[in-house]
């Protein structure tokens, strides 16, 4: 009977240092930090997830058409933080102008992205962007154009916070 009570009290003290460790591990231990030799401090699939919906995301915002150029704006700006939607309703308003006289269509497609830096709370990602683009009858003109797309996670998801085009 002793052993017995030997044995269940070693396996017990196991089992408490087990848990003790593991909720140090996912409460006590700091966040890391981005650092150049380790910019991506957060998990695979959370960073793919934000990759990807700044893939999509980039793709509707740089997609547009004169015949729906109002419409876009109103579709595109729940995407972006506040701000963001600011800044872009900002530059939005002087291109419609031309944009709407000269019959022009942009369909953009992303052809590769990947993560740049990624925390928790927000992603950079890279984009490589195919676009083309129509005015009135002319033949369609093509652009290669690299976005980076800073993503920022909220209450509602990932939110496009800032954008840089090449």
């Amino acid at each position: 009977m002793r052993r017995l009570s030997v044995v269940l009290g070693a396996g017990v003290l196991v089992l408490v240092a087990a848990l003790g460790s593991e909720a140090w591990y996912l409460w006590g231990a700091a966040s890391p930090v981005p650092s150049p030799s380790r910019p991506v401090v957060v998990g695979d699939i959370d960073a793919r997830t934000a990759v990807a919906t700044a893939a999509t995301d980039a793709a509707a915002i740089f997609s547009t058409s004169w015949r729906r150029y109002d419409t876009h704006l109103g579709q595109v700006t729940p995407l972006m933080t506040g701000a963001m939607a600011a800044r872009y309703r900002s530059t939005a308003g002087p291109v419609r102008a031309r944009v709407v006289a000269a019959h022009t269509t942009t369909v953009t497609r992303v052809a590769a992205s990947g993560v740049v830096r990624a925390t928790p709370a927000q992603v950079q990602a890279l984009l490589f962007l195919d676009q083309r683009t129509t005015s009135g009858d002319g033949p369609p003109s093509y652009a290669a154009r690299r976005a980076l797309v800073t993503m920022v996670h909220t209450e509602s998801g990932w939110l496009v916070a800032n954008v840089q085009t090449r």
